[in-house]
């Protein structure tokens, strides 16, 4: 009972008549003849009454008649959103972000699908890198955005590298630090206290020295730096800046809109070695939905105008 053959079935019964209906269909009328008979045969049912002066619906006829409209409807709406969710109008996007890719990618690339989307679900999860990796691979999620580097060999996941942004310290107008009149030194850094989330081992190993100072500990347990002030994700980190002495961690882009207000201020120290290297994290054998990887696509794009961006920023910055 092909949708091809409910539809020679309807033909039939509106022009009453094989030839007619055969003509309307582009087949031969003895094809179409086999056709019905064939139909008839898997139902177990006459469903015409052939007589000379034409041919009449019997009471099964009546019934398929009915329920054949339903379903070649049904298969349309089917096809259509096997379509749109192959094109990435609908399904969902399921994602974990880690602290600084959700401010600087993430969450922008959310907006830009949605307003090209707007059918498509959105659930996103801000988490530390670990747990995002956890989500990955317990199925939680279907993509993670978060750093990758102690994740490369892991067997389970396909990595894609994203960002490799230069890490900077910031700090507001006024702050001590500004009026030393020779380029400064990380040391100097750690007589104040650090705002970000934690910043992995591969980071923290190559960047900071045994002894921390103000600006953070190591965490006991995994050699992360933990600093002064940690936060989960650092939307709000000028806040904590702008009446303090203490010293922000993000990247150019992360600040861009307080940077040409003169509301923060990129500190000019020529020996910090800070890079972020985050990606996208995906389980090598589960397929990505549709939806998914018209996200990755948006966030590539933004990825790449921030790239951009943040060059300019340099520039004005070394101004």
């Amino acid at each position: 009972m092909t949708p091809r053959r409910l539809r020679q079935f309807l033909a039939l019964i509106e022009h009453a008549h094989f030839g007619r209906a055969a003509k309307a269909l582009g087949v031969s009328q003895p094809a179409l003849s086999k056709s019905i008979q064939l139909l008839e045969s898997e139902l177990g049912v006459t469903l015409f009454d052939r007589r000379p002066e034409g041919i009449a619906l019997t009471a099964f006829g009546h019934l398929l008649r009915e329920k054949s409209r339903r379903l070649l409807v049904a298969e349309e709406d089917l096809r259509r959103d096997i379509a749109l969710l192959a094109g990435g109008d609908i399904g969902a996007l399921k994602v974990a972000l880690g602290p600084y890719p959700s401010i600087t990618s993430g969450y922008t690339s959310i907006a830009r699908l949605h307003a090209r989307h707007p059918n498509i679900k959105v659930t996103a999860h801000v988490a530390g890198w670990r747990d995002v990796a956890h989500q990955v691979a317990t199925g939680v999620v279907d993509l993670g955005i978060a750093e990758i580097s102690t994740l490369e060999g892991r067997e389970e996941f396909t990595c894609e590298l994203l960002g490799e942004h230069q890490g900077r310290l910031f700090c507001r107008p006024g702050h001590p630090l500004l009026s030393q009149k020779r380029s400064l030194t990380l040391a100097q850094t750690l007589d104040y206290p650090w705002v970000a989330s934690r910043i992995p081992l591969r980071l923290a190993t190559h960047l900071l020295p045994a002894t921390l100072g103000c600006a953070g500990a190591y965490d006991a347990v995994n050699g992360d730096f933990v600093p002064a002030i940690e936060i989960d994700v650092p939307m709000q980190i000028v806040k904590f800046v702008e009446n303090s002495n203490a010293l922000a961690v993000g990247n150019l882009s992360n600040f861009e809109q307080e940077i040409r207000a003169g509301e923060i201020v990129a500190l000019p120290i020529h020996d910090l070695a800070l890079r972020t290297r985050y990606g996208f994290i995906y389980l090598k054998e589960r397929s990505l939905p549709p939806a998914v990887e018209v996200y990755m696509r948006e966030v590539r794009a933004v990825e790449e105008e921030i790239s951009q961006r943040e060059s300019l920023l340099a520039r004005m910055n070394k101004e």
